[in-house]
């Protein structure tokens, strides 16, 4: 669905520039007015994706959108003052709003929380989840117990999660990374079979030795299979804005696909 809506935007703002080159009507649309605000745009729909509203990156959307909008407005001679103007006087509130946010509460160290149950097929599960909003996540500095499904959720920040130092236990577990601005490293070792999806919409993508880099959709897949691995990772990294990199660590050589 949400491919279909970004084909459909990009759809009709390529007809509208298309009608004000061809000199039917000034929409007042630049090049780096457009992008500012589609950027704009995706931060919102990044902070609003996650279940919960981080403040911070709702602002920080509605400010880089707005420096667009104005430049665009401005451009059409609907409004007087453009982008300039509207980064000058925003980017202080932006850090106002962080130093608020930090000292008020908006930033989470780590909330953790875990479920369990059992399927349809009266199996038991067990599920995680770690929650943060601003600042920097690690887990994994230290030896832990790999023995369920893990969800990490994290605002802005740099985000590392190390799993190279987990005990992993026989099974298959689901594990969720979803970060909405920041530096990301996820480390993931041999002598487990993975398969992993990793995406970024805005930034930079590194999936072991591929790379990719962009605005708007850069993902990449890996399946590593081991002769008698007990243990399977299916791992799912998302990142809104920023550097994503997942780090293959074989101890013992699988093949990759």
């Amino acid at each position: 669905m949400k491919r279909q809506i970004w084909g459909v935007v990009l759809l009709l703002l390529g007809i509208l520039v298309l009608l004000q080159v061809i000199g039917v009507y000034n929409f007042g649309l630049a090049f780096w007015p457009v992008v500012l605000s589609l950027l704009g745009v995706v931060i919102i729909w990044e902070s609003l994706s996650f279940g919960w509203t981080s403040w911070v990156i709702l602002g920080l959307g509605l400010w880089v959108g707005a420096i667009g909008l104005s430049g665009i407005l401005k451009n059409a001679e609907v409004l007087a003052i453009g982008g300039g103007e509207i980064a000058r006087y925003g980017w202080p509130l932006i850090l106002v709003a962080i130093g608020l946010s930090i000292l008020l509460g908006d930033r989470f160290k780590g909330k953790h929380s875990c479920w369990s149950g059992k399927d349809a097929k009266n199996e038991g599960w067990k599920r995680c989840s770690k929650l943060s909003h601003i600042g920097d996540l690690y887990h994994g500095r230290s030896p832990w117990i790999l023995d369920s499904d893990q969800e990490f959720h994290h605002g802005i920040g740099d985000v590392v999660i190390d799993f190279t130092t987990a005990e992993i236990r026989p099974g298959f577990h689901k594990i969720l990374v979803k970060v909405g601005m920041g530096e990301v490293t996820v480390r993931v070792p041999g002598g487990v079979n993975l398969d992993i999806k990793a995406s970024v919409r805005v930034g930079e993508l590194r999936l072991f030795e591929d790379e990719r880099t962009g605005i708007s959709g850069l993902d990449l897949t890996r399946v590593v299979d081991v002769d008698g691995a007990e243990a399977t990772l299916q791992i799912e990294a998302i990142l809104g804005i920023g550097e994503m990199e997942i780090l293959y660590l074989p101890a013992i050589a699988g093949v990759v696909k």
